[in-house]
């Protein structure tokens, strides 16, 4: 859905069950936001959990408190934070034959909105999302995929999920995580850079930050890697004084970045949980065995050709050598969409 912020003007579409409300300054919990609204429907986007593995994986950590989540999805639980990086996930929503997009309209959310033999089911794919989102301390995207999705907010849209959130005791959105090799082309007039309630960061390469320095249009600041406990300390000091504007991060040599340590600054940033929207680093963090869960929702569609897949601009995994991975819940809203949750699992030969 796309709708424009004109002033302080309210501005309402109807898309199924949804209410799409746009204001500039949201009041709510006493927090000012100038973040989307989405009313949901709960009763229509409610999911049946047909499997779940939570107890045998050991999960036994509470996800983000809220009524809703527990009439629509049931509790979402996790494992133990690591000490090192967060936990990490990913979540997109898929045709059968697995391909993430469109070729002739490669907005994601394309996928499900077009299933026609159940809107709601739809609906609840985009709220899974915005349950997922809700339950990060970040979001790592690429700068390809915000250009695609120029209405990319960088949150949930659920008032009663950020409400959730303030009760939780968390910020109001995530940090917004642009992971970039080139340092070139990242869309700095996405409404995600205006938005005040959204901390942003950029992590790139040695020869990306000599790109990024030309084309940024914003202030920024830069943060350490994290090889001593007093680097920690720094990162914490760093973003407390340079609130509201961005962070940049390099990390890597050459051209090429390095996830690993980009995780170990996001987890001394204070992040335990971050999710995975860029499909193309969604591959690369796989092949470095640092994905921990993807939430895949299948929407009962075929799509064929050279459409987008997960990684179909990376080099395959070879038959010797791949990730596996094992089923934690799985949820129906009927026939035509399924909704699950996978842990990966790595070294399995």
């Amino acid at each position: 859905c796309t709708c424009v912020i004109e002033d302080d003007l309210i501005l309402e579409q109807n898309i199924g069950t949804e209410t799409v409300t746009y204001i500039n300054h949201y009041l709510k919990g006493g927090q000012i936001m100038s973040i989307p609204q989405v009313e949901f429907d709960a009763n229509a986007i409610r999911l049946e959990r047909i499997f779940d593995n939570t107890e045998k994986m050991g999960y036994v950590n509470d996800g983000l408190v809220c009524e809703k989540v527990n009439n629509v999805y049931g509790k979402l639980m996790f494992g133990e934070v690591p000490e090192d990086r967060p936990i990490t996930y990913a979540s997109y929503v898929m045709s059968v034959d697995g391909k993430i997009a469109f070729e002739d309209n490669e907005v994601g959310p394309m996928i499900a909105k077009t299933n026609h033999l159940d809107k709601d089911g739809a609906t609840a794919d985009f709220w899974v999302l915005n349950l997922l989102r809700a339950n990060c301390d970040g979001i790592i995207i690429g700068s390809g995929t915000m250009i695609k999705e120029p209405d990319y907010s960088g949150s949930a849209y659920d008032p009663d999920l950020l409400q959730a959130r303030i009760d939780n005791g968390k910020s109001v959105a995530p940090w917004t995580v642009i992971v970039t090799t080139t340092g070139k082309n990242i869309p700095f007039g996405n409404p995600v850079f205006s938005q005040e309630e959204i901390p942003m960061l950029v992590a790139t390469s040695e020869e990306g930050i000599k790109n990024l320095k030309q084309e940024i249009t914003k202030e920024y600041y830069e943060l350490p890697l994290v090889k001593t406990e007093e680097d920690k300390k720094k990162i914490k000091e760093l973003i407390a004084e340079n609130e509201g504007k961005i962070a940049v991060l390099v990390t890597g040599e050459g051209k090429n970045t390095d996830a690993a340590e980009m995780l170990k600054v996001l987890r001394a940033m204070g992040m335990e949980k971050v999710l995975v929207e860029s499909p193309t680093y969604c591959h690369h963090m796989m092949r470095e065995g640092l994905l921990d869960e993807i939430f895949i929702n299948t929407s009962c569609i075929f799509v064929g050709g050279q459409a987008t897949g997960i990684g179909t601009s990376s080099k395959s995994f070879p038959s010797t050598d791949h990730p596996h991975s094992e089923i934690v819940t799985m949820h129906m809203h009927s026939p035509h969409f399924i909704y699950t949750r996978y842990k990966m699992l790595y070294g399995i030969k």
